[in-house]
């Protein structure tokens, strides 16, 4: 790459079409219906997001473009837990980038993943697992005041090890994700960039 920093373009782009992917987040709330839909929304979103992903590495091949895709999906969040580890996965995405050359299928997907996972982290597992006592300290005043009964009966459902099961079916979605998106961007932009 011959200009690997990043212009005003480029993160007008990235913003962009991160909004893509907080909008298909946001489009989600109907997922709250049930406590399993509420459990798959971090797997069915690892299948779906990846195309924004690559189309970023794709656009903006630079040094930053994945912490800037990070850090405003994590504010987008409004949850400190979930802010927090999306600018970490973004961070480690900028690593793997660093390792492999920025617009690598390789260390696309691998970014992918990690930040897949982090955000499932920060998103579901901190709030219905780790932080569970606190976040659903008044459960009861919850749902009297009309909050979706549906979300604590999700996080009873991944209490110890089945959270676990629950990060890596997002690692092995995101991983589906990513053949997807380089599949269906392959034929318009993955061959004229060598990826």
């Amino acid at each position: 790459m011959k200009n690997q920093k990043l212009k005003i373009k480029d993160i007008i782009t990235i913003t962009l079409l991160t909004l893509i992917n907080v909008i298909i987040f946001m489009a989600g709330s109907f997922f709250y219906i049930s406590p399993i839909t509420i459990l798959a929304m971090p797997v069915i979103f690892s299948l779906l997001e990846g195309i924004v992903f690559y189309v970023i590495s794709i656009k903006v091949p630079k040094k930053g473009a994945f912490l800037i895709y990070c850090t405003i999906r994590g504010i987008m969040g409004f949850y400190l837990p979930y802010i927090l580890l999306y600018v970490l996965a973004g961070v480690i995405a900028e690593l793997i980038m660093a390792k492999f050359r920025y617009g690598n299928s390789k260390g696309v997907c691998a970014s992918y993943i990690v930040t897949q996972v982090l955000g499932a982290i920060g998103g579901t597992v901190y709030p219905y697992v780790i932080a569970y006592k606190s976040f659903f300290a008044d459960a009861e005043a919850m749902a009297a005041q009309g909050a979706n009964q549906n979300v604590l009966a999700a996080a009873n459902m991944i209490q110890s090890w089945r959270c676990l099961v629950l990060l890596l079916a997002v690692a092995v979605a995101a991983f589906v994700g990513s053949l997807i998106a380089k599949g269906i961007l392959k034929k318009h932009f993955l061959e004229e960039k060598g990826i």
